[in-house]
């Protein structure tokens, strides 16, 4: 990631670093990438959880790291972050000094942390396939890690990989060490469905145990070692484990794969149906007690030390603990929803409104990353939210077709419109406040009086869900995005369509920029590219962009000379909107970014993402942002000029070969580029195997943006000897006296 020079959020954020006096207001602080300053929402809960050996912590594997709650009040302690991905499985080492995990497919790491400090301690690289289950012998020495079908072991101390254990045909999904460290137990995943049991030792494999009829989710021993349960979607399976007879199973159908012993080896808790925890007698076979229910799937359960308490850990997103002896609740940890669909910030900046995959609307402290209100009123699951420019309405859509409109201050339910008849997948409010418009899977478009609640005119565009809305500054004109891939624009006083028709992959995401003259479209394209657009003409500009997944968002900043893109690949991006040169990555989701939204001052950018989280950026730097100076800044950038036969007047900073268009192109297609100081220009074009093809002489040149197709550098898709060169990959370098760079662009549609 490139080094940030994000300064502090300025009036947003300055009272709130002065305000860190509890866990909610701490927390949201944990554990931050660079560059952001508050995460508001904690994630979701992606794999088990783990007593530490005295009780005092509970470990939870999450989308964005692992917290770490004190076990007696469920308060935060900390979050230990460094994942790319979602956490699967967390482990506390004997003696409670040492935490491992392991991420989710992407990251292919285990990593052991220093309980005390939050520290990373070591990093175990190098694995194959995801790691789906960790577990550290008895005596602290060994790590072992399911990667894929083999079971690498490290040493502790070291992170020396010391041996590999092979013989499932199948991905390993569960490990586990047996309390003697003799032992280690490895379940597998379907068409293999077999516990394999090791001498860690020295390697040898002891014995397979056959039986079950899906993937070992879940491995226990018993304390005494001589037992082992196993436990598949439907039951949960007990062995001898130095005879490997089969002893039986507990319960009927649907007692699920979570398991755990307590420490006298008397009782067992499991998953059971109707999402409860049941309680086993294990020598008897016989049900002692049923605990309450989550609302959702109960993915993890954990005996405290001294076996008075139960925590449990949910699909719904919350942890559980309950009295043992007498089955009551004593305490729930909740965390968020599993993804955030979508964000909007309110027009002072100090409020977030998040839709999530739930049907609450989350209001958040932008200081303070605080939750203050939830919205509900809903009956189907949130797609978006719109604040109003004053700030005081919001603006919500979902699955139930309802568009409901709130008193931000009271929390008042102020109407509801239900013209739609599917879900509502994107809201914008008119600059006034006046009008609101709405896209829906239903297939149209529709625009409102927000303060009646009228539907004042609605188009209908049959095989193409509405994804994107967007007013123009002056409210004159509203822009779309389909899953048809048409990018549309719309006059709001009567609906007639005009200006852009493109067909392309969907497009996910519009955004005018501040003077209204730029149109910037994101969304599936293959190339995970960025379009810009002359909003007067409908006429595409240039294209740019470097994310690798597909683009879901993208937002100008209020004075239009950066924009940013949100992707599938988790990455939030800034680029220099006259000339498509990339300022920053911002690294620090898990999981997809979903929406990006600026506050209005420009001192924030939010990003949304599935991970559960929203984190707030630093967005504003002093007198610099990248390459750009603010003082360059001033009407629209005066992109347009960069249209016109001469060259933009503003002076770029940075030398810089810029991405051709169009791309892929046949049989011909232009290369931008821009200059910091006057210089002579040479491109040059390579095959594949690096064979030079064409050389364009391009000549002295004075700084400046060479980006339209009047300025830019033209290939006609022609060889030094003037014929057509064959479809495929090629490469094309751009030298100057003091700057190389090359660019890969493709022949053929």
């Amino acid at each position: 990631m490139r080094k940030s020079r994000f300064f502090i959020l300025g009036v947003m954020f300055g009272a709130a670093m002065s305000l860190q006096t509890s866990y909610a207001q701490d927390y949201a602080r944990w554990g931050l990438p660079e560059g952001a300053k508050v995460r508001l929402g904690k994630g979701w809960i992606s794999g088990n959880i783990a007593y530490s050996p005295d009780g005092t912590l509970l470990a939870v594997a999450s989308s964005i790291g692992v917290w770490l709650y004190d076990a007696n009040t469920g308060a935060e302690v900390n979050l230990l972050s460094g994942h790319t991905r979602p956490v699967r499985s967390v482990e506390f080492s004997p003696d409670g000094a040492i935490l491992a995990s392991c991420g989710a497919d992407g990251d292919n790491t285990v990593r052991l942390w220093d309980v005390r400090t939050g520290k990373l301690l070591n990093t175990f690289e190098g694995h194959a396939n995801q790691i789906t289950s960790v577990a550290i012998s008895p005596d602290g020495s060994t790590l072992a890690a399911g990667d894929g079908r083999i079971i690498p072991l490290w040493n502790v101390r070291t992170g020396e990989r010391t041996r590999t254990l092979r013989g499932h045909t199948s991905p390993v999904l569960s490990l586990a060490f047996s309390p003697d460290g003799g032992t280690l137990a490895s379940g597998s995943k379907w068409n293999d469905n077999t516990v394999r049991l090791w001498n860690p030792r020295t390697g040898e494999h002891l014995d397979t145990l056959e039986g079950h009829s899906g993937g070992v989710l879940s491995l226990a021993f018993s304390p005494d070692g001589r037992m082992l349960a196993s436990g598949d979607l439907k039951r949960v399976r007990l062995w001898d484990v130095h005879s490997s007879q089969y002893l039986g199973a507990l319960g009927g159908q649907w007692e699920n794969s979570t398991i755990a012993f307590s420490s006298d080896g008397r009782s067992l808790a499991s998953m059971s149906e109707g999402n409860t925890i049941r309680l086993w007698d294990v020598h008897r076979r016989q049900s002692l007690r049923t605990l309450g229910e989550h609302r959702r799937t109960v993915n993890s359960v954990a005996f405290s030390p001294d076996d008075l308490t139960i925590a449990s850990a949910s699909v719904d997103n919350t942890i559980r603990l309950w009295d043992v002896p007498t089955g009551a609740l004593r305490e729930t940890i909740k965390g968020d929803t599993r993804e955030v669909r979508f964000a909007a910030v309110s027009s002072d900046g100090f409020t977030v409104a998040s839709a999530h995959g739930d049907t609450a609307i989350r209001l958040w402290d932008a200081r303070t990353g605080k939750l203050v209100q939830k919205l509900e009123g809903h009956t189907e699951s949130l797609r978006c939210v719109a604040f109003s420019p004053d700030g005081y309405t919001l603006a919500s859509g979902g699955g139930d077709a309802a568009i409901r409109l709130w008193d931000v201050r009271s929390s008042e339910n102020l109407q509801t419109l239900e013209k739609h008849t599917q879900d509502v997948l994107c809201l914008a409010f008119s600059p006034d406040g006046s009008r609101l418009a709405s896209g829906s899977s239903d297939e149209t478009i529709r625009l409102w009086d927000a303060r009646t609640g009228e539907n004042l005119w609605e188009h209908r565009n049959y095989g193409d869900e509405i994804l994107s809305v967007a007013f123009s500054p002056d409210g004159s004109t509203l822009a779309s995005g389909s899953t048809e891939g048409a990018v549309r624009l719309w006059d709001t006083k009567d609906g007639t369509r005009y200006g852009i028709e493109r067909q392309m992959s969907d497009v996910r995401s519009v955004t005018f920029s501040s003077g209204g003259s730029m149109l910037a479209s994101g969304g599936g394209y293959e190339d995970g590219s960025i379009r810009l657009w002359d909003s007067r003409t409908g006429r595409l500009w240039f294209l740019f962009g470097r994310h690798t997944g597909q683009i879901t968002s993208v937002a100008f900043s209020p004075a239009s000379f950066a924009l940013a893109s949100g992707s599938e690949d988790t990455t939030v991006r800034l680029w220099n909107a006259r000339s498509g040169v990339e300022l920053y990555a911002l690294e620090g989701h898990t999981e997809a970014v979903t929406s990006l939204a600026y506050s209005p001052d420009g001192f924030a950018l939010a990003s949304a993402s599935n991970d559960g989280t929203i984190l707030l950026w630093g967005a504003r730097f002093g007198t610099t942002w990248g390459e750009i100076k603010q003082t360059e800044v001033a009407d629209e950038l005066r992109l347009s000029l960069g249209l016109s036969p001469s060259v933009t007047p503003l002076t770029p900073t940075i030398t810089a070969l810029l991405p051709n268009y169009p791309n892929p192109f046949n049989p011909e297609t232009w290369i931008p580029y821009q200059l910091k100081r006057s210089a002579d220009v040479t491109l040059t074009i390579y095959d594949m195997n690096g064979g030079r093809i064409r050389t364009l002489e391009v000549g002295h040149q004075p700084a400046g943006v060479y980006r339209s197709r009047q300025c830019a550098a033209y290939w006609d898709g022609r060889n030094q000897q003037g014929e057509m060169v064959a479809n495929g990959i090629y490469f094309y370098t751009m030298t100057t006296d003091d700057f190389t760079a090359t660019r890969k662009m493709l022949v053929g549609k």
